[in-house]
């Protein structure tokens, strides 16, 4: 069993990768040769992330970059079993020291039912969540940069025709990525609202140092100076791009609960204007 687990669950967009790009030098956290393991995700089902042939296909990958020998060992270990468990869920974390934690982020966890998330209580003892948040518009728009940027079409943002962005941004698994109050709701009820951090991208921007300081304090671990340009440094860029007015209007009108829930809550970003 894990005696110290941290999860990175924000939402898509929302400044996850620039998070774990500034966590993974820590002394006291620990984060494995893959940065997402997805393994809540998918024993409850949501995508093939961690199939065999994925699995298999990393470890190859591993051995014709002729990674270091310990990184090898470790995804030969992920990759051999042909069905998971937690005891190999928790073996990917074999040679993290006791007093570390051990981190997994993936955007897919804020998405788990309570039921699926209740899972993670059977791996470790400890268990911190972090969920990082950005202005709702902001990270729709994002988003929709993203997927045509994972699909190698990122020049076709230009030719969204006002029907594709309207479908875009009704598909269930973009949606429940904007449903901040929802996500948190489970979190908290499972783990508690003690052991879930909230943190906003606007933060990472505005004050990088304040925030990384902030996680070290919600961790209780010990304080490190955190180097500037590494802290500066964007990650996942998309093409710079204003979002059409046209789009602005169709996003908002959907969006305009969720700033109302949010506020209504105390969880939006003083930044957030709506």
């Amino acid at each position: 069993m894990i005696e110290k687990l941290l999860i990175g669950a924000g939402a898509m967009k929302a400044g996850t990768t620039w998070l774990y790009k500034q966590l993974e030098t820590h002394p006291d956290i620990s984060f494995t040769p893959e940065k997402e393991i997805h393994y809540f995700s998918y024993i409850n089902g949501m995508g093939n992330k961690l199939s065999e042939k994925e699995r298999t296909r990393k470890y190859n990958r591993a051995i014709e970059r002729n990674s270091r020998p310990k990184i090898v060992k470790w995804y030969k270990n992920y990759a051999k079993p042909p069905s998971l468990d937690d005891d190999w869920y928790c073996s990917l974390f074999a040679d993290v020291p006791e007093q570390a934690y051990c981190a997994d982020f993936s955007n897919q966890y804020a998405l788990l039912a309570e039921k699926d998330l209740e899972q993670i209580l059977k791996v470790a003892k400890d268990v911190k969540i972090i969920y990082t948040l950005r202005d709702p518009l902001a990270r729709l728009w994002s988003h929709v940069k993203f997927q045509y940027k994972f699909v190698g079409e990122e020049h076709g943002v230009d030719d969204i025709s006002v029907s594709d962005f309207r479908k875009i941004i009704s598909k269930p698994w973009f949606w429940d990525n904007a449903e901040y109050l929802a996500n948190y709701r489970r979190l908290a009820n499972v783990f508690g609202e003690s052991q879930v951090k909230l943190l906003y991208l606007e933060d990472f921007v505005a004050f990088p140092q304040g925030s990384l300081w902030g996680v070290e304090k919600f961790l209780d671990i010990a304080h490190v100076e955190f180097l500037p340009e590494a802290a500066n440094n964007k990650v996942n860029k998309t093409k710079e791009m204003a979002m059409p007015k046209v789009w602005e209007r169709i996003a908002k009108r959907r969006l305009r609960p969720i700033y109302d829930e949010l506020y209504a809550h105390g969880l939006n970003h003083p930044s957030w204007r709506w």
